[in-house]
């Protein structure tokens, strides 16, 4: 017989304090559980291998000013080494010349992506110390009162990131410029990031590319979310009191 939420929370006779950390503690854990699994996304699309796909496949639109795919490809990766933490950095990009022997990136363009390089940087460490304490958490609560804690808050977080999608998506792909135009005021300051389409930015990663990158990294996080949610509610079952009905 499956355990009731009570039940499978924290023990029957547990204290209040008990009730009360674990709560915190699971809602903590919901909270990032969804920036863990977008964060896994962006680790996967910021590959050498999706953007050889992604501006290699059919219907892709071609760039108005002249870019063979094969050079647009070269200056693309180039653009993904220069944001990799340990990497040169935007030397990479400094470097970079066109055809005609002309800087490939303009003076705005490099900063944009210093800025860039840095939020990567933050979001895959944030990622890593969130992994570790989640399971540094998981260990040292599994024989204690406070043992349901860690599953239910990945069950609660894989949830969420499904509930988020559902209410993501359809604004993604209905109001995609505004969506993306918000998500850069938050993260950007002023107008560091608009560029016009004739600069080299937009024309390795025009619109099209990020509307792909929205869709396919919702469709990856969902994903996760179901197996981490399968794998959290069998946890969870594991974590309850051995005499519960």
């Amino acid at each position: 017989m499956a355990a009731s939420p009570d039940v499978a929370l924290a023990l029957p006779a547990a204290p209040a304090w008990a009730r009360i950390a674990t709560w915190t503690i699971a809602v903590l854990i919901a909270l990032v559980v969804p920036a863990i699994l977008v964060v896994n996304g962006f680790r996967v699309l910021a590959t050498d291998t999706f953007v050889e796909w992604e501006l290699g496949r059919d219907g892709f639109p071609p760039d108005l000013y002249g870019f063979t795919t094969e050079q647009r490809t070269a200056l693309a990766k180039l653009g993904l080494r220069s944001i990799e933490p340990g990497s040169e950095g935007i030397v990479l990009l400094e470097r970079a010349r066109l055809s005609n022997g002309t800087p490939a990136f303009e003076d705005r363009e490099l900063r944009h992506m210093q800025d860039v390089r840095s939020l990567f940087g933050v979001a895959l460490r944030a990622q890593i110390v969130a992994l570790i304490a989640i399971a540094v958490l998981g260990l040292a609560l599994w024989r204690t009162r406070l043992r349901s804690a860690v599953p239910a808050g990945l069950f609660a977080g894989a949830l969420a990131t499904v509930g988020i999608a559902v209410l993501a998506v359809p604004l993604i792909l209905l109001g995609f410029d505004e969506f993306f135009t918000r998500f850069h005021e938050v993260f950007f300051s002023g107008n560091s990031w608009r560029f016009s389409s004739a600069d080299t930015l937009i024309r390795i990663y025009p619109e099209q590319f990020w509307v792909d990158v929205s869709r396919i990294a919702a469709g990856l996080a969902v994903a996760q979310a179901i197996v981490l949610g399968a794998l959290s509610w069998w946890w969870l079952r594991r974590a309850r009191p051995k005499d519960a009905p």
